[in-house]
Parts: structure tokens; sequence; C-alpha cells
């Protein structure tokens, strides 16, 4: 996702541990994602996720009360924002090395 160059460090400190809403959180969690993690580079938030079924998990986010809110609430500081009812919510990256356990796999 693409974050407006300013809003960065407002972007950062909204998702700051204490600052998400607990609505948010639990939806979340109710959503079947096991991981969620968001890295930045440059003005590029780039969202990492584990879950058993990840389009099923963005569908059902999409769906519940309080994702709408919150995307008003972060739309300030994004350039572009999820389309969580769109295939193209997820995007895969192509894995070219993978090492994990002390091995490569």
């Amino acid at each position: 996702m693409k974050i407006r160059p300013e809003g960065v460090e407002g972007y950062k400190n909204i998702h700051k541990k204490g600052n998400v809403w607990e609505e948010v959180l639990k939806n979340i969690k109710n959503a079947g994602f096991e991981k969620m993690k968001i890295y930045m580079l440059d003005n590029n938030a780039i969202c990492y996720v584990e879950a058993e079924n990840i389009e099923k998990a963005f569908e059902y986010l999409g769906q519940q009360p309080g994702t709408p809110e919150w995307n008003d609430a972060t739309a300030a500081f994004m350039v572009t924002q999820p389309e969580y009812g769109s295939k193209e919510v997820v995007k895969y990256l192509e894995c070219v090395f993978d090492f994990e356990n002390g091995e490569q796999k």
C-alpha cells in the first residue's frame, strides 16, 4: 500500500501497540489471521500475513463493523487503500529463497 510521504509517521503511529482499536484487533483474530505484520519501505506499507485461507480471511475482515471506520481513520495517511472485496487485495510474492529451522527449503 502506498503511504503519502507526509503521512508515514502518522501511519506508523496509528499502528503502534495500544493505538489500534480493540474492535480491529478482534476482527483480525476472528478472520483467522495467525500473523499480520506491516513493514515499511520508504512510503510503501507491505503487509505480511499468515492464515489458513488468506482470501477468506480478508473477505471476512472487509465485512466486519469497524473496518470501514478504521479505513477512514487511516485514509488521511494513504494514497491507496485495500479493497477487501477485490481479488487484488492479496498479491503473492514469488519466494526465491526459503531458509527455516537450519535448512533451505
